[in-house]
């Protein structure tokens, strides 16, 4: 019988040399890149949330390279291939650039997070893991936000047409 395998956790030191990293290839492709980090990395790197994460979720532009040059990064430093993985940028509010902070400019990279009110919508539209309690706390905490309703607002504003399940609501009254 075939166990998995633990996924590789990834500490900040490691994602700061990836990126420097990542950087070098940028500039041997004459390309300048802007890559939005948010979920798990974006606490990490935004709040220091997180001591280690399993990858990196992010919006890179331009894609196609930056993903390339990313692989070629990781697979000189030893990380994994999809060390940063842009698969779940269709849970990102329509315009990301809109609520983004810069955290890291490096030649040809400019590093962001999405801002507090982003990160606690999107936590708030799935808040079933323990860190994504302890996200929402952290984060409403920074925003001044003490309410579900304060949330469900912020919701609506960012993900227009989305609204709270009953369950995530019963989370967040909970935690606020």
């Amino acid at each position: 019988m075939l166990m998995a395998m633990p996924a590789q956790l990834l500490t900040r030191d490691q994602l700061d040399a990836a990126f420097t990293t990542l950087s070098d290839r940028l500039v041997e492709r004459i390309t300048t890149a802007t890559v939005i980090l948010f979920g798990d990395a974006a606490m990490m790197f935004a709040y220091d949330a997180r001591a280690a994460v399993s990858h990196v979720d992010a919006a890179p532009q331009p894609r196609g390279i930056v993903l390339g040059a990313a692989r070629d990064a990781g697979q000189q430093l030893g990380l994994p291939a999809h060390w940063i993985n842009d698969q779940a940028t269709s849970s990102l509010p329509s315009r990301p650039a809109d609520d983004v902070v810069e955290f890291r400019e490096l030649p040809n990279l400019r590093l962001q997070t999405l801002g507090a009110e982003s990160l606690l919508a999107m936590r708030a539209l799935s808040p079933y893991r323990t860190e994504d309690a302890d996200d929402i706390r952290l984060l409403a905490d920074r925003l001044g936000i003490s309410s579900s309703i304060d949330v469900e607002v912020l919701v609506a504003e960012i993900f227009p047409g989305r609204s709270l399940t009953g369950r995530a609501r019963t989370i967040l009254d909970d935690l606020l």
